[in-house]
């Protein structure tokens, strides 16, 4: 059973509720809500585009996906944030993917050599941790705050 799950970085906080706001009537209803914490300190990638002060959180839905679901969320996801932009910079970056007990999965516009499966329509799968021997897995292609022991636990906290 794979849930929907929506990471979010946002600098504002009202904002992030409109947004919240509008995926919950989109996916319906959330399951599990992690604490915002400082995506700062793991990059500055996103600075130029969103600012500083960039925290970040993830939204877990009750809402059951396929791996082929995530083709057509990517792709409404992209238009949420195009709706927010304001002179074609994002104020709010959504990644969305499905979590089950196995795998976390990420949907992404940009191939990997070898570590992302092509689902169509210029979408991919892409595996950030897996659950093995009841032990997380890491890879050489997991971002830094998802390598965070306290996220592997939000994600699957029923492993340990």
């Amino acid at each position: 059973m794979n849930n929907l799950i929506i990471a979010i970085m946002y600098s504002d906080k009202e904002l992030y509720n409109k947004v919240k706001d509008n995926l919950t009537k989109k996916y319906g209803n959330i399951k599990k809500e992690s604490a915002p914490y400082d995506f700062d300190k793991f990059t500055s990638y996103y600075e130029k585009e969103m600012g500083k002060g960039i925290v970040k959180c993830f939204l877990i839905f009750e809402k059951v996906i396929s791996k082929k679901d995530l083709i057509e969320i990517k792709k409404y996801i992209t238009e949420v944030e195009k709706d927010f932009s304001v002179d074609d910079n994002r104020q709010i970056n959504l990644d969305p993917g499905y979590v089950n007990e196995h795998e976390l999965v990420l949907a992404s516009f940009k191939s990997g050599t070898n570590y992302k499966e092509d689902l169509g329509d210029g979408v991919y799968a892409h595996k950030v941790l897996e659950v093995k021997n009841k032990k997380i897995e890491r890879y050489w292609h997991t971002f830094p705050d998802y390598r965070v022991v306290e996220n592997q636990e939000f994600f699957f906290d029923t492993i340990r």
